[in-house]
């Protein structure tokens, strides 16, 4: 199978609050690579980062993430494809064992990432830990996500942590719009 690529962009916040992330998301037969760019935040806060999600062919596990805060610290973590989860260094991370999936919080292709990988099972409502790495302070974290149905096969209310919202899919499989101001500008097909 050839490999395609999706170019996804959202656009998140309003005022100064407002943020970009772009996405490239390469799928193969030896797995799926999503790089990103985020720009968010107001003079005080505004931050920037770039990250790097590898994930398994068929989205069934997230192999690795390296993010990188610009002009900050960095965070790598990698997955044995066994449960078992280490640091940069190939230090274990215990408290993270036997979880699946790893992202970024606030990124809608964490979403997308989970809802791929349990595909059907989405029709029911699922709760799941997950690893979490938030912006901008690259705190990671086991986190409870909770998927709820709204709409089959196309909505959900999504719960990481204490953050609910509602997100829409397209017909790809990727999230399109967030219920809190996100809307994905762009979208690209096989390449």
């Amino acid at each position: 199978m050839p490999s395609t690529t999706h170019a996804l962009r959202w656009r998140f916040g309003e005022g100064d609050d407002a943020g970009l992330e772009h996405v490239e998301v390469k799928i193969a037969d030896t797995g799926i690579a999503a790089e990103a760019v985020v720009i968010a935040g107001a003079v005080a806060t505004a931050h920037a980062a770039r990250w790097r999600i590898v994930v398994d062919p068929d989205w069934t596990c997230t192999r690795s993430l390296h993010l990188t805060r610009l002009g900050g610290p960095t965070v790598a973590l990698r997955h044995d494809g066994y449960g078992g989860w280490s640091d940069g260094e190939g230090k274990p991370r215990k408290e993270f064992a036997g979880l699946s999936d790893c992202v970024v919080a606030g990124s809608p292709f964490g979403v997308t990432q989970v809802l791929k990988r349990l595909g059907a099972k989405t029709a029911k409502t699922q709760t799941l830990d997950v690893v979490s790495v938030t912006l901008p302070d690259l705190t990671v974290a086991r986190v409870a996500l909770k998927l709820e149905p709204l709409e089959a096969g196309r909505r959900w209310r999504v719960t990481l942590g204490d953050v609910a919202t509602e997100v829409t899919v397209d017909a790809d499989g990727f999230v399109e719009a967030r219920d809190d101001a996100v809307t994905r500008t762009h979208a690209a097909g096989a390449g």
